[in-house]
């Protein structure tokens, strides 16, 4: 065989170093507890801890391929730094620190089959078993990146403003109030399958429903009619415009989503991040006519709530997020001055804390639809924090209404939106939560 050129030894010597050392350091941040960091540095972690945490399995078969590479072509003996002991250590020391970091990484998140096994215990007859490590559907259904299932049909873009609203919001936001629908391939019109409405993140300013969720394929494969919504974003569109487009979209899909062989009087409602914040809010500002203007008539109650990551205090009064998030809040996403002492910034900002809103719903002896609350306990842009003093104030306000916490450990911000073991069995935990609230609230038993 012909002996590789010096200058390319040395090139690969030099690439596998380099990336070495950066798989090292890259792991490691993907362990970094959440702290107060800048924004866009959060959302860098947050990218990287998510590839890391997700996906361990193909960052050690890149590694592993890495050694097959250094190995055929011999570097270890054709370069003479390499043949010191000392390198040859650190090396070693790199590859086993970063390999134990990601197979660590790869049993957090099949840790969290048993978390789930045990939160879903009373709801385990309402959805599939979690497979096992050792099962084929484990490594065929669930490892794959993308696993989109082909049982679906997609209805694309479907206007559920009226023409009067479209005139009102411009031309620039008709793209804005648009809705796809996500239904089992072969569904009769005469079904009657129950409704998810689901709402994008993206802190309330950015992304698409176009995003491809694994959640909307997930539960359309599973007898659920999905409806993935657009929505005006801020700055341009302040709050509660966006508020306000959800509530359209449920409007429309009251008084239409039957010639889709769904069923109206079951809407549950779900988001991540800015979409969980939306989402929580439709549960709890029910009929609520600040946000249904035009429409006040519509009863815009939903019958269950599924929140990914969500954020539930936009006050932050218990400071877990930075000392300017509310001043941000108030100017970005609402268009208000951003001074507190403005007149309605405040109550503004309570009105849309869904922590406030249980606090007043308990008051009154309100009910509250069922929640699922899901979260990752390493979220950088989201501070768990948050999340656990909402379903501490939930539980202590509405002591019986139905809430199930779900804390994943090691999670980051955007562990839902890729195909992996964590997420499969997050959706099997939904899946199992929404027909649980479907078959009670309609009284149906599992034999119907």
């Amino acid at each position: 065989m012909k002996e590789a050129s010096p200058l390319l030894t040395y090139s690969v010597w030099t690439s596998y170093a380099l990336i070495n050392f950066l798989l090292a350091f890259l792991a490691d941040l993907a362990q970094w507890p959440p702290r107060t960091w800048n924004f866009w540095f959060s959302c860098i972690i947050s990218t990287i801890g998510t590839i890391f945490t997700e996906f361990p399995l193909y960052v050690i078969l890149f590694k592993v391929w890495m050694w097959f590479a250094i190995a055929i072509m011999d570097v270890w003996f054709a370069v003479p730094i390499i043949k010191s002991s000392l390198i040859r250590m650190i090396m070693f020391i790199l590859d086993i620190f970063t390999m134990s970091i990601l197979l660590y990484n790869f049993y957090n998140n099949y840790k969290t089959r048993q978390i789930i096994l045990t939160q879903t215990l009373k709801f385990k007859h309402y959805g599939p078993e979690l497979p096992r490590i050792t099962s084929s559907k484990f490594w065929l259904n669930i490892m794959p990146p993308l696993h989109i299932p082909l049982n679906i049909k997609v209805f694309r873009d479907i206007t559920y403003g009226t023409q009067q609203e479209l005139r009102q919001v411009g031309k620039e936001n008709e793209s804005c109030l648009k809705l796809d629908i996500y239904v089992p391939k072969y569904i009769q019109k005469i079904d009657s399958l129950p409704i998810m409405l689901f709402i994008h993140g993206g802190n309330w300013m950015s992304m698409d429903k176009l995003i491809p969720f694994p959640q909307p394929w997930y539960l359309s494969s599973n007898n659920w009619i999905v409806c993935s919504i657009n929505y005006r974003l801020a700055p341009k569109n302040p709050y509660p415009a966006c508020l306000i487009d959800c509530k359209r979209a449920l409007r429309w899909i009251k008084e239409n989503i039957v010639s889709y062989g769904g069923n109206p009087s079951f809407i549950a409602v779900s988001g991540d991040s800015a979409g969980g914040h939306l989402a929580a809010l439709m549960a709890l500002t029910a009929n609520d006519k600040r946000y249904q203007p035009g429409f006040e008539y519509i009863d815009t109650k939903v019958q269950a709530c599924v929140g990914i990551n969500g954020i539930y205090d936009v006050t932050n009064k218990h400071n877990v997020f930075v000392p300017s998030f509310i001043e941000w809040f108030a100017l970005k996403i609402c268009g208000k001055s951003g001074d507190m002492n403005e007149k309605g910034v405040w109550e503004m900002l309570e009105d849309a804390s869904p922590e406030v809103l249980v606090k007043r719903k308990g008051n009154l002896n309100e009910e509250i639809v069922p929640f699922l609350i899901i979260h990752g306990d390493n979220d950088q842009l989201v501070n768990i924090k948050s999340c656990r003093e909402f379903v501490k104030t939930f539980r202590i306000n509405a002591p019986n209404s139905k809430l199930i916490f779900i804390e994943f450990p090691g999670a980051h911000h955007g562990y839902h939106f890729v195909s992996s073991p964590r997420t499969h069995y997050s959706m099997i935990a939904m899946l199992r939560f929404l027909n649980w609230a479907y078959h009670t609230s309609n009284n149906i038993t599992l034999n119907d």
